[in-house]
């Protein structure tokens, strides 16, 4: 009996060795350009869960303008940019299914002119002395 048990352990020992592990995550990484191509360092990218509305990483760009959001659970996702100077820039639709290592290189557009509108309001001229409103 007691034969048996230690082959049966033996057994199955060997089989949980010879297993690779099995990673149930995935990554997406990339470099974050302007319109000309040079790299944007301190853009900020948020990687966010589109099923649970729920934001897994904030990430900052490098030197290099790259960044890597690494082991996301599998789901679908979406990736917005901002930097100064730029236009936010959204991604969505991303799928990440097991051991994907997604690649999205994103190239920013600059920033449109904003207007800015500023409200000035006069005060009403008030004459006390006269039962008619003027100015109104």
């Amino acid at each position: 009996m007691r034969l048996k048990l230690a082959l049966v352990l033996a057994t199955v020992l060997c089989v949980c060795v010879a297993l690779p592990a099995q990673d149930i995550t995935g990554s997406i990484r990339g470099v974050v350009k302007d319109p000309s191509g040079a790299v944007v360092t301190n853009a900020t990218v948020t990687v966010t869960d589109i099923d649970r509305n729920l934001v897994v990483r904030t990430i900052q760009t490098g030197g290099e303008g790259a960044y890597i959001a690494p082991v996301l659970p599998v789901g679908r996702y979406s990736i917005t940019v901002t930097a100064t100077g730029f236009a936010k820039t959204v991604l969505s639709g991303i799928m990440l299914n097991v051991n994907d290592k997604l690649t999205y290189d994103i190239s920013l557009k600059l920033a449109g002119s904003q207007t800015e509108v500023t409200v000035q309001e006069s005060a009403v001229q008030v004459d006390l002395q006269t039962p008619v409103a003027s100015g109104l």
